[in-house]
């Protein structure tokens, strides 16, 4: 029996965003391409976090490559799957409908298994605007399988399910420990001082300044908070270094800017909690609390999306309104900040959450047949 072909047309970096990093991951897994003969097609079109929704010229030009490089692999090397990682809204999302009539139009003449992975949520607000959306959504669901981040959203789809099957996917995060080095870095960590962490976009609804009037109610205390990520407007940087300023946080706070590698692993690796109170719209699986995870931190964030899916009571706390956050940091500090619920936030990791996890269900999940 011949090897079932595989088309991928996916997220990659830059920017690094969360699809970004796990179509980074799916383009060079070994073992994708050990069961499939896999070709792979990346999705062009911001190079930042700002150029996101942006329409110009280049971005017209992207689009046109990426229409002619998918009928080209479509007439030339026929897969019998198609991977996609689909957009929700804004144009995006029309430049998906587009791309979808190619596949579309080929499922006409040779059978096709396509899959739609979605790494964020806001179907159901996108729909709700208008008919014409809900209409085109529906057409572009249309006999096609739905590969979710959890059962948590999948409400979402529930007014526009033309499609065939759901399938849940969580995502996975590099390990950037072996379990004898991890041992030894829980084993000679410093747990005397608090080193309170958030790392994500620094995007206000994400939950950042949150952080920031937090570290300025435990000023006077042990507590150093740390912010990492990329900004999406000047204005907002503008105000988060102001506001340091006027409350005299200098010594209570740092920033890093953007980080990676060797950088973020450390900065993970000196802290003690990680803080994520987010409300971002378009959440719906954070990788940072994975990371986090993966590093023994307990979590103190919000009940958004599927995070209570992610965070159970032994790995940290959820809460509904931002009121609770100094009272739930106190209680993270005092009962989950130690050696043993590190371990068990390192082992919830390990067995939901990995690279290797994630990359086993994929292939299990486009290996069925129908």
């Amino acid at each position: 029996m011949s090897q079932t072909k595989l088309l991928c047309v996916l997220h990659r970096s830059p920017p690094a965003h969360g699809a970004a990093q796990v179509g980074d991951f799916i383009a060079s897994s070994d073992t994708l391409q050990t069961k499939f003969i896999c070709k792979f097609i990346t999705i062009k079109s911001s190079d930042t976090i700002q150029d996101i929704g942006k329409i110009n010229l280049k971005k017209i030009y992207l689009v046109l490559e990426l229409y002619i490089k998918i009928l080209w692999n479509l007439l030339v090397f026929r897969p019998h799957k198609l991977y996609f990682t689909a957009s929700i809204k804004s144009v995006a999302f029309y430049r998906d409908v587009l791309l979808s009539t190619l596949w579309k139009c080929y499922k006409l003449f040779k059978p096709l298994d396509i899959y739609y992975h979605y790494h964020t949520k806001g179907v159901n607000n996108f729909i709700s605007t208008a008919n014409y959306k809900k209409s085109l959504t529906r057409f572009f669901l249309n006999d096609v399988n739905l590969i979710l981040l959890s059962p948590m959203l999948e409400d979402d789809f529930n007014n526009v399910a033309t499609y065939q099957h759901t399938y849940f996917l969580p995502n996975g995060v590099e390990d950037h420990h072996t379990q004898k080095s991890f041992t030894n870095y829980i084993q000679n960590k410093d747990f005397s001082s608090m080193n309170i962490l958030y790392l994500s976009n620094m995007i206000k609804s994400k939950g950042y300044f949150e952080v920031l009037k937090l570290a300025k109610t435990f000023q006077n205390t042990k507590m150093h908070f740390h912010f990492a990520g990329g900004w999406q407007n000047e204005n907002d940087e503008v105000e988060f270094f102001n506001y340091i300023q006027d409350n005299h946080l200098q010594d209570n706070i740092t920033f890093h800017g953007f980080v990676n590698g060797t950088q973020k692993q450390k900065l993970f690796e000196n802290s003690h909690v990680f803080l994520f109170p987010t409300r971002y719209p378009n959440e719906a699986f954070p990788l940072s609390v994975l990371e986090a995870f993966s590093y023994g931190l307990p979590i103190l964030a919000t009940d958004e999306a599927s995070i209570p899916y992610i965070v159970n009571k032994d790995t940290g706390v959820l809460i509904k309104e931002f009121s609770e956050l100094e009272e739930k940091l106190q209680y993270v500090i005092t009962t989950l900040v130690n050696k043993k619920s590190s371990e068990i936030c390192r082992k919830r990791y390990l067995e939901n959450f990995s690279l290797k996890r994630f990359e086993e269900n994929l292939v299990s999940l486009l290996k069925e047949n129908r």
